[in-house]
């Protein structure tokens, strides 16, 4: 019965044109900063970070999916190929942070890529939304 409800809620909440919102009104919703530049030694570890920050009447539902598909280039290897709900993330205030720990195998620069997955929700519209991400790296 509690799958049955939250897909029903899942429904209506992800239609913003019944309630008077768009799809563009849910993009402008939120803003995603990122790691401007990450800088690692050949060997290191070091942590990027991608948050997802909504505007004051505007959250990350804690609810619904939520996940950060990666790629990197040859100079980095990732920890996981896939964030999500369970892997650690900080909740900021209504939003959310991914940490990605990466380790620096090459020199040269590269970058770390990731679709983020997630629903922005405000008080007339929860709406799924996925946004592609870069955050550079250099490996001296």
């Amino acid at each position: 019965m509690k799958n049955l409800l939250l897909a029903a809620a899942f429904c209506l909440v992800t239609m913003p044109a019944l309630a008077g919102e768009s799809a563009d009104d849910a993009a402008r919703a939120y803003k995603i900063e990122t790691t401007s530049s990450l800088k690692l030694k050949k060997g290191e570890k070091g942590d990027a970070h991608v948050t997802i920050v909504p505007r004051s009447d505007a959250h990350v539902s804690p609810d619904a999916p939520l996940s950060m598909a990666l790629t990197a280039g040859p100079s980095l290897q990732l920890a996981k190929a896939k964030l999500g709900r369970t892997d650690g993330i900080a909740t900021a205030e209504k939003g959310v942070d991914f940490k990605i720990p990466v380790t620096a195998a090459a020199t040269g620069k590269d970058e770390v890529k990731g679709q983020l997955t997630f629903f922005i929700c405000t008080e007339k519209l929860c709406e799924r939304q996925k946004r592609d991400v870069v955050v550079p790296v250099t490996v001296e």
